[in-house]
């Protein structure tokens, strides 16, 4: 059986291009929406012989939607809009369990061309901007931090200073089991 793909087991990443070899990509807070688009222009030009397809170069962009926050990653992003800083994007897959404790990754480095902060009376103000990639995304093994799997996957972070964060309790009974004492037969 197939299983379908939920967003929010995917999250954006971020990093100035000219941090790279200083800090760590961040996780921009309270994302709702990206979205991943491929495009090509395609010119055809006609002839006696029938129309001629010339294919254009892949161009690859990711529309981002958060809600606006004084959270860092934000901050840094509108700066890069506004001073057209190279920004690094990982699209992190916590759908997929981890290899070696590095997580299934498409990784690209662009410029962000807008930034679009609606402020509406009866909701949160958003953000809305645009990534345009310089040259095409690519598929990797990303690390990801103990604190932002937490975050992501909702681990359960004990009371004491400096915790592990570790997978939650499933609350679902486990029916397969034989010492599970409220399961009976039916009888005829």
């Amino acid at each position: 059986m197939n299983t379908p793909l939920k967003g929010k087991d995917k999250v954006l990443m971020f990093r100035l291009f000219q941090d790279k070899d200083k800090a760590n990509a961040t996780r921009l807070a309270l994302q709702t929406t990206h979205s991943i688009k491929n495009s090509r222009k395609n010119d055809s030009t006609s002839t006696k012989d029938g129309n001629i397809v010339s294919v254009g170069a892949l161009e690859t962009s990711i529309d981002i939607e958060a809600i606006a926050s004084d959270d860092l990653t934000n901050q840094v992003l509108a700066y890069a809009q506004k001073k057209g800083l190279a920004v690094e994007v990982w699209e992190i897959d916590f759908s997929q369990a981890p290899q070696n404790g590095k997580y299934v990754a498409q990784y690209g480095v662009g410029y962000l061309s807008d930034w679009e902060v609606p402020a509406e009376v009866d909701s949160n103000t958003t953000i809305k901007t645009t990534l345009t990639i310089s040259g095409e995304l690519v598929k990797g093994l990303a690390t990801v931090s103990a604190v932002d799997v937490a975050t992501v996957k909702n681990f359960f972070r004990d009371t004491v200073k400096n915790p592990t964060e570790v997978a939650p309790i499933d609350e679902a009974p486990d029916y397969g089991s034989s010492s599970n004492s409220s399961t009976t037969t039916p009888t005829k």
